[in-house]
């Protein structure tokens, strides 16, 4: 078992003592922390709210991005949201001043969680170039259903609701992402395309499940906010070359998409530290089917803001998602 597996139990018996009283939020939150451990029934929504505000600062952030992408370019956006992360986290990382204490390990997964998030982002962004969104969105929804098995292998016991409650999430993120089609897609041009594709599509998914499970193993021992901080620069080293494209090919960044970066780093950085913080808590894996509701959530938000129509498909969706989540959240007898 790796260290700060789930085991289902109140406690993260495979953390020693000692790495969690150094815990990055154990000196702001344990007393709360301890009362809820010993209420079971609230638990598994504790892990769903945090995916939850993730899935929601992630509809906000992608809602900027469409704004600004085609002005600043998707890679070159993706470095500097990273780095603007970086630099917005460190005053909180300086002033808990617990990151000098983590184990090198929980540091060695905090840059894999920055690795892997950054093939994660690369995957899906080749996998939209290849394929239209009708099968990119539906076939990478599904990836908490990794972490929910990674969960199994380590512990995890859903009840019968539960287990319902991830089914409708589950159907509900991949019904969103098959109804959110268009005309200018783009289209396989061939059977190299198609594989070139489905490896992209697989290399999202693992990447984005893996991400949810190094990034809350890391914070049990080293804080969410410090692992946060530590993964921004290996995903932006990894952004580089992919940058220096968009920087060739994209024009100087205006003063209002400088600000849009801002907003987005922010709420980046955001979904990121309530991921890992879900970590903290039994049921943990429980987040990622919170975060499944990031689809629904970028329809609502882009309705509100942007004006796009929600179909018929998508309405459906939404409701399966919202429908899982109180499943999820439906207190224990």
């Amino acid at each position: 078992m790796i260290p700060g597996s789930a085991t289902g139990s109140g406690d993260f018996p495979s953390i020693p003592a000692s790495l969690r009283s150094d815990c990055g939020m154990a000196r702001l939150r344990r007393p709360v922390l301890r009362r809820i451990r010993g209420d079971a029934s609230v638990r598994p929504m504790l892990a769903l709210s945090f995916g939850l505000a993730a899935a929601l600062c992630w509809s906000v952030h992608d809602c900027l991005a469409r704004f600004h992408a085609g002005r600043v370019g998707p890679f070159r956006m993706a470095f500097l949201v990273c780095l603007v992360g970086a630099a917005l986290v460190l005053p909180i990382v300086l002033w808990r001043g617990v990151i000098w204490e983590a184990p090198a390990w929980a540091v060695g997964y905090a840059a894999l969680l920055g690795c892997v998030y950054a093939l994660a982002l690369g995957g899906l962004f080749k996998a939209f170039s290849l394929a239209p969104v009708a099968i990119v969105g539906p076939m990478t929804a599904g990836y908490p259903a990794l972490v929910v098995l990674w969960g199994l292998i380590h512990g995890l016991v859903p009840t019968h609701v539960e287990w319902m409650g991830v089914a409708l999430v589950i159907i509900g993120a991949v019904i969103v992402g098959a109804s959110s089609g268009g005309e200018d897609e783009a289209k396989p041009r061939g059977p190299n395309d198609v594989l070139y594709a489905a490896l992209a599509m697989l290399a999202a998914n693992v990447g984005f499940a893996a991400a949810v499970i190094l990034g809350q193993t890391a914070a049990v021992a080293m804080g969410e906010v410090e692992t946060t901080f530590v993964s921004r620069f290996p995903a932006a080293l990894l952004l580089v070359p992919l940058m220096l494209r968009d920087a060739r090919m994209q024009a100087r960044i205006s003063g209002k998409s400088f600000i849009g970066i801002f907003f987005m780093a922010a709420l980046d950085a955001g979904a990121v530290t309530a991921v890992n913080a879900a970590g903290h808590f039994p049921e943990k894996e429980f987040a990622a089917m919170g975060i499944s509701a990031y689809g629904g959530l970028s329809v609502l938000v882009a309705m509100v803001f942007l004006g796009e129509k929600v179909t018929k498909g998508q309405w459906l969706g939404i409701f399966l998602v919202a429908t899982g989540i109180l499943a999820l959240g439906w207190p224990k007898g």
